[in-house]
């Protein structure tokens, strides 16, 4: 014996008559039963603000786009710029505070180790080669090259503007950076000599594998080397 199942739309409205009828106390659920089930992102309390919200803010944003909820996504974008562009300020101090010339003659500063390296995606070898003025303008430049291209989604996403679609895609691999390197050098400061390199591999577009990686992953890798780090 074979049965109909009803639609979405046909079984909320049996719903709503059973509840007029009284047989059946409506939920929220059943008023959008195809909604998904929202879970809310813990483990970053005792993170840094700048660094929480913005993780958050993408979390709310993938969850939007890994449901085709694209409207919704968009609308998480203008938290998750405004935590990208303060990671970045923070950024920028590290990177001005390691400028050639600013060390007193004599003294040096820690050397980054090859584990940091590697964490962010850069050869080993990259600890061995101490960045010189050339390499800070460069690693400058690009830093505001990233906040002019945060700041430009700003501007789109202005009701007054003429609408233009957010680079999803291109906004993730902003995200991994930016997060990433500002979480290295929240518990390792000696981090901030590789800013440069750091910089110039993601100017260069070079491939970098956790840009394919999904919200999930990236996180647990985000949280380890969080935790990792402060031991």
């Amino acid at each position: 014996m074979s049965s109909i199942v009803p639609g979405p739309q046909k079984k909320l409205e049996q719903e709503m008559e059973a509840a007029r009828a009284g047989e059946k106390a409506l939920s929220a659920g059943d008023l959008s039963p195809t909604a998904p089930k929202h879970t809310a992102l813990t483990g970053l309390e005792d993170w840094p603000d700048a660094l929480r919200a913005t993780v958050e803010a993408d979390y709310e944003r993938n969850t939007a786009l890994d449901t085709g909820r694209r409207r919704t996504a968009d609308k998480h974008v203008p938290d998750l710029v405004t935590g990208l562009l303060e990671l970045l300020d923070q950024i920028d101090k590290h990177l001005q505070a390691t400028k050639p010339g600013l060390l007193r003659k004599g003294s040096t500063a820690e050397a980054p180790s090859a584990v940091l390296a590697e964490l962010l995606g850069l050869p080993t070898d990259a600890v061995e080669a101490p960045p010189g003025r050339s390499e800070h303008r460069d690693a400058a430049r690009t830093i505001k090259s990233i906040r002019d291209q945060l700041k430009s989604i700003e501007i789109r996403l202005d009701p007054l503007a003429k609408p233009i679609p957010v680079d999803h895609a291109k906004l993730t691999r902003q995200v991994t950076f930016v997060v990433r390197l500002a979480l290295i050098l929240e518990q390792a400061p000696a981090a901030a000599a590789l800013i440069p390199a750091a910089l110039d591999h993601f100017a260069e577009g070079l491939p970098d594998p956790q840009w394919e990686e999904s919200f999930a992953e990236k996180l647990e890798f985000w949280q380890e080397t969080y935790e990792d780090l402060a031991d």
